[in-house]
């Protein structure tokens, strides 16, 4: 889902000028969608009935009004989460998405981003029959982002923990122990890419988690990536990956193969391969993938307030 995101860079450089940004709303790349039986689908088949996920209602899926689009200048281009850090006093608010989702420009393949000030906004409630309630939240700074070995973003939002939970938002908790394989798992985002403008809100997909595998894309590698076949396009990077059996988070959707890049090199943008531990190489467009978080929790202190640097803390640094 990167190659088109980096041309959209440009092009938003262009045309918000021309007061044409907003119709770059729908220019994502997909991923790979699937039927009720988990057969692909021609990705051409976007808005068909055919697609397993089903849009949202706020009534039915209040539980993850937490769940909301991510705007860079202006633009909703990935799907990000209000994370359970059990913030007290006035710890900040604290959401989750992918680091090729952090900004207009994508991390370096070994670049660890810490507290970087973005222009990003988060619109949570974001449902398609309740658009006078989406409540927009701004993003203070970047604390951590990377696509190195994985694809995440954690972002300390213009808010304190406490105040979003008071106003009604629910935040999803991590968890800490990695999915198994075959569990079943839901993911929650909003889809972009060739979805009907009316219809890009919050979606529900279902589906089991498969092996893990280590995945290249172009310069990036990903290590103990998710197979899945939820139904997944472009602007649902991000999206959290939910356990069905324990309610927590297992992992966040960032990747899978789009049909227009299978005439492309293997493991180019938008064509991403699998990498055996004998080192071959394969494209399999009939999954998706998504990134490992449990080790996140760890770098969050006693009060919800993230410390990259203290003992306990898994995750890689600069």
């Amino acid at each position: 889902m990167l190659k088109s995101q980096l041309k959209k860079w440009t092009l938003i450089t262009i045309c918000t000028a021309l007061g044409l940004g907003l119709a770059l709303t729908s220019n994502f790349s997909q991923a790979a969608i699937y039927d009720l039986n988990g057969n692909k689908l021609p990705d051409a088949e976007v808005n068909s009935a055919k697609v397993n996920w089903k849009l949202l209602k706020a009534q039915q899926g209040k539980k993850y009004n937490g769940v909301g689009l991510l705007n860079v200048e202006y633009l909703g281009f990935c799907t990000a989460f209000f994370l359970n850090t059990g913030g007290q006093k006035n710890a900040p608010a604290y959401a989750l998405t992918n680091g090729h989702c952090s900004g207009r420009d994508f991390p370096g393949a070994n670049e660890i981003i810490v507290n970087r000030s973005p222009k990003l906004v988060l619109k949570l409630n974001y449902f398609f029959n309740e658009p006078d309630r989406i409540h927009p939240v701004g993003v203070k700074r970047v604390v951590y982002a990377t696509m190195k070995n994985t694809d995440m973003a954690i972002l300390e939002l213009n808010t304190t923990f406490k105040e979003l939970v008071n106003e009604g938002f629910k935040p999803l908790t991590i968890e800490r122990a990695p999915a198994r394989v075959g569990e079943p798992v839901e993911v929650v985002g909003v889809p972009g890419d060739g979805v009907q403008p009316s219809l890009s809100f919050l979606h529900e997909t279902v589906c089991k988690t498969g092996q893990s595998v280590n995945i290249q894309e172009d310069v990036y590698h990903w290590v103990q990536s998710i197979r899945n076949h939820c139904s997944l396009v472009g602007g649902m990077s991000g999206s959290p990956m939910i356990s069905l059996q324990t309610h927590r988070i297992v992992g966040i959707v960032n990747t899978g193969v789009d049909d227009k890049a299978l005439a492309q090199p293997e493991c180019s943008l938008d064509r991403p391969c699998e990498i055996s531990k004998n080192g071959s190489i394969a494209t399999f467009p009939n999954e998706n993938y998504a990134q490992r978080v449990n080790n996140i929790p760890s770098c969050f202190d006693k009060n919800g307030i993230f410390n990259l640097y203290q003992q306990s803390c898994r995750l890689e640094k600069p």
